[in-house]
């Protein structure tokens, strides 16, 4: 079916239960950020397959919401679907519930999946008077004859010298903190797939670029309850968490416990992210903030020091490549190249180390009009072809055994306009703004995030994606609880703290000409105690040159001059023993020779 027949298929379905409008998202169960095939129903009903998006159906039209990051790729895959583009954060766009206040009539049936909708959001629309909002079970199940099957995972144990705590140690330390704000008779529920993964040092394979397997835990007298499919566990894990501590069920489970717990009268501590077809079992859950965020976030010892080995192995596989492409432009050549092309090279010189185990990410290769993309991904079909001039913004990250990276390069593939120069310096000052902050134990990340839009706000640029995001180890590319961000939200109130990581990417994005950004991991560290306190400070490590081709030097002062150069020399240093390859070796040594 196209999507005017899928769109059609599901009006149908909604004729015959008598609903007048339904929401559509990518969520899984847990409200996952990356989801399995399985879950994409957004994506599948229109077409739009970007990350963050809500679809919205009535009888008579259709919309989808997405963020700044996607209005470009959105407005491409929408057109010629029944779809009208809301772009959400603009004034003018309407929210949801009151665009459907004006489509539909008075007391209207509004349909949500019930095992893919968060009860936080649910209750938004059940809190409207206009209309009446009712759960389903997936209706998907009946019009999407193609839907993939669920996936088998690969369960795995995480290395103590990876984790640097066990899962035993791990639950105990939960327990405690739980069992400090209620008693052992009341139960808590988790279903964040990460927190699962990091609280039982277990991975998998189930879900594209997060080595994450689907499961849910419950703790409840003073235990540790795992319910995951069968299946997926083989002998030596289940024998593993025997060990730890960790009794196990079968997936199927769940629901018959969730329900005898209930009829026992256990009261519940849940997120207010848990699915409402969980919480349907439950007369009064307690909706709390997650007791594992926080600590998940703060990293230890040999943490840290994955994350550290992590970056030796993506920067050497990053150099290598950079020559590659830089000789590319050299003789010409590059315009044999497409945005797919280099992506694929880049990831085959990253799986020639036995430690890559896959994407952290869906590689962002956005030349020219395309870097303008915040979140693009090319395809075959519409790829660019490179040429000996502007811009290429090449955003990737990986998962190593070790750890995880996020890196965001922009280069310089020929001759640049003086604009491009401009907002690349300015991108740039940004960078080590925030890089160089010293700041105060306990600050925020709306706090810190001035740093890096200072010198772009001067000349009346700025972005409208998030300055850094916390990144996992071993784990998922996007991490909480705290962000550098603009906007108040709850994840700008989160104090840092040492230990934290927080990306550096900072850009700015001219529709129809080029984008700018660049992306470092940063390592919250203790800085100095003075008579005002204990401050900390950003110590990078993601290590890859940044380009110096496109910089307008006479708008660098001399102190952002001096990081340059010994962020550059940081590099050379740790990077240099690792290349065997002379010709790389002098690659190097020009990319980070001193302003």
């Amino acid at each position: 079916m196209n999507i005017t027949e899928r769109v059609e298929s599901l009006r149908e379905w909604m004729r015959d239960n008598n609903v007048a409008a339904y929401v559509i998202t990518n969520n899984d169960p847990h409200n996952s950020e990356y989801t399995a095939d399985y879950w994409k129903c957004r994506e599948w009903i229109s077409g739009f397959n970007g990350s963050a998006g809500t679809a919205v159906v009535t009888l008579d039209s259709a919309a989808l919401w997405t963020d700044s990051r996607y209005f470009l790729q959105a407005e491409e895959q929408l057109a010629g679907t029944p779809f009208r583009l809301m772009r959400d954060g603009l004034k003018e766009t309407p929210s949801i519930e009151a665009w459907l206040e004006q489509e539909l009539e008075r007391g209207s049936v509004i349909g949500f999946t019930a095992s893919v909708t968060p009860m936080d959001e649910f209750r938004v629309y059940e809190q409207n008077s206009h209309f009446e909002a009712r759960t389903f079970d997936d209706p998907f199940k009946q019009i999407w004859e193609e839907r993939d099957l669920f996936s088998i995972a690969r369960i795995v144990t995480l290395p103590l010298s990876v984790a640097g705590k066990s899962a035993k140690k791990k639950i105990a330390e939960l327990i405690a903190r739980f069992e400090a704000d209620f008693d052992s008779e009341t139960a808590y529920l988790i279903t964040d797939l990460s927190e699962i993964a990091w609280l039982l040092n277990l991975r998998g394979d189930e879900i594209e670029y997060n080595p994450l397997f689907e499961a849910n835990v419950i703790i409840w007298r003073g235990k540790c309850v795992l319910f995951v499919e069968s299946d997926n566990i083989a002998k030596p894990i289940k024998e593993y968490l025997t060990k730890q501590g960790v009794i196990q069920y079968d997936s199927w489970e769940l629901k018959t416990v969730l329900k005898n717990l209930a009829k026992q009268n256990v009261v519940f501590v849940m997120s207010p992210s848990t699915n409402v077809a969980v919480v349907s079992h439950f007369e009064n859950p307690i909706f709390r903030p997650s007791y594992l965020a926080l600590p998940k976030s703060i990293k230890n010892e040999r943490e840290t020091a994955g994350f550290r080995q992590a970056m030796l192995y993506d920067g050497v596989a990053l150099v290598r490549f950079r020559r590659w492409l830089d000789e590319k432009v050299a003789d010409g050549s590059i315009a044999q190249e497409t945005e797919c092309t280099i992506s694929d090279r880049l990831l085959a010189f990253r799986a020639e180390n036995r430690e890559f185990l896959g994407l952290s990410f869906a590689t962002i290769a956005g030349y020219a009009a395309h870097g303008a993309i915040v979140h693009y991904e090319a395809v075959p079909e519409t790829a660019a072809q490179l040429r000996n001039e502007g811009l290429l913004l090449l955003d990737s990250g990986a998962q190593y055994t070790c750890g995880t990276t996020d890196i965001t390069r922009t280069i310089a593939l020929g001759a640049l306009t003086d604009e491009e120069r401009k907002v690349y310096t300015l991108v740039l000052k940004g960078h080590i703004a925030l890089s160089r902050v010293r700041f105060p134990e306990g600050t925020l990340g709306i706090q810190l995030d001035l740093a890096a839009r200072y010198a772009m706000w001067q000349e009346g640029y700025d972005f409208g994606h998030g300055t850094g995001h916390g990144v996992g180890s071993c784990l998922c590319v996007h991490e909480g609880p705290q962000q550098i961000r603009k906007d108040l939200r709850a994840a700008t109130q989160v104090p840092f703290q040492a230990g934290m990581t927080i990306t550096n990417e900072p850009g700015i994005y001219l529709a129809g000409k080029f984008g700018v950004r660049i992306e470092n991991i940063l390592l919250t560290v203790p800085a100095d105690t003075t008579s005002f306190g204990s401050f900390l400070a950003f110590d990078a490590l993601t290590l890859c040159p940044i380009d110096i081709a496109p910089i307008a030097i006479e708008m660098l002062d001399e102190t952002e001059k001096e990081w340059l150069n010994a962020y550059h020399n940081v590099v050379r240093e740790r990077l240099l023993p690792l290349l065997s390859d002379e010709a790389d070796r002098q690659w190097l040594e020009e990319a980070t020779k001193p302003l």
